[in-house]
This record gives structure tokens, C-alpha cells and sequence, in this order.
């Protein structure tokens, strides 16, 4: 009886050591797949009138996720707060989508008011050429086997581009 219960012991110390060591792997596989992703292209598409209004404009952009690794990554969102000239124009987000292996194409509209910008803005603007700076952040959690997040990566990113109006 003693020798089962002994064996029976192990057998429990076993399974709970595989338990331990499978989250352990797990939760290493995905925390290396969200450090791993990478923004390979970002660029600003254009600033264009949306018809049929005249004052109201949109700041068209894209960015390139890379996933290098066979996990599929969760992200939490993109945030992104956009300058006319140096002028604070708005803020928005992407919320939760996920990114398979491989580049991930992500495209972004923000919708403003001409009437928004200060005159000077507004009118180099108007007379192409504006200074477009869009800052924001990627933020991927990692998740505890997809239950809970015990630690946030967090992926800045800059684009300022000469953009015309198109």
C-alpha cells in the first residue's frame, strides 16, 4: 500500500511538472512572437476632400506589420494622434485584430474639419505641400495561455511625410 501511494505521489509530481513546464512553453512561444513583430512599411497615402462636402478631409495612411513567427499574435490596438504642420489634429485607434504569420497590411482613415487646422495651417494646406506627422503606438499584449495579460509590448512609430492635397 505504501509503494502505491509512493508511486501514485510521483505520478502526481510528474504531471504537475509537465503542466508547469507546457504554460512555461507556451507562454515563451507567444511572448517571442509579439517582441518579434515588426513594422516593415508605414507611409502616408494622402489628404484628400471627401465629397460631397467641402470642409470635411481625410488623412489616408497605411503601415506593415511583419509576423516572422508561425504564432498567431494578438494585438490589443494601433493609436495614432495626428500633426498638420505641427498643429494637433485628432487621435484614433485600431482596436483588436489579430496577425497571422507573415506581413499584415493595416489601413487607417481619420476624417477632420478644414475649419480644425489654424489659418496657417489651413492655408499651407490648401496650397499643398503640408507637413503631415502621424505618431502613435502598437500595442500587443501578452497573454497568459489567452486568459489574462500579464505584460504589455509597446511599438512606437513616426511617420512625417510632405503630402499634397490630393
Amino acid at each position: 500500500m505504501k509503494d502505491i501511494k509512493k508511486n501514485l505521489g510521483k505520478i502526481k509530481l510528474a504531471v504537475t511538472v509537465i503542466i508547469i513546464i507546457g504554460v512555461a512553453v507556451h507562454l515563451a512561444l507567444v511572448y517571442n512572437a509579439a517582441r518579434s513583430i515588426e513594422i516593415t512599411d508605414k507611409k502616408i497615402v494622402g489628404v484628400y476632400p471627401e465629397y460631397p462636402s467641402v470642409d470635411e478631409y481625410e488623412v489616408k495612411f497605411m503601415m506593415t506589420l511583419n509576423n516572422p513567427k508561425h504564432t498567431n499574435v494578438e494585438v490589443d490596438y494601433i493609436s495614432y494622434n495626428i500633426y498638420i504642420e505641427n498643429e494637433y489634429l485628432g487621435n484614433g485607434e485600431k482596436p483588436r485584430f489579430s496577425l497571422e504569420h507573415g506581413a499584415n497590411n493595416q489601413t487607417f482613415i481619420f476624417s477632420f474639419s478644414i475649419f480644425d487646422l489654424t489659418a496657417p495651417a489651413r492655408s499651407v494646406l490648401m496650397n499643398g505641400n503640408a507637413d503631415v506627422t502621424i505618431k502613435g503606438d502598437v500595442i500587443i499584449p501578452a497573454k497568459f495561455l489567452g486568459l489574462f495579460t500579464w505584460r504589455y509590448i509597446k511599438i512606437p512609430y513616426t511617420i512625417h511625410e510632405k503630402v499634397e492635397l490630393t
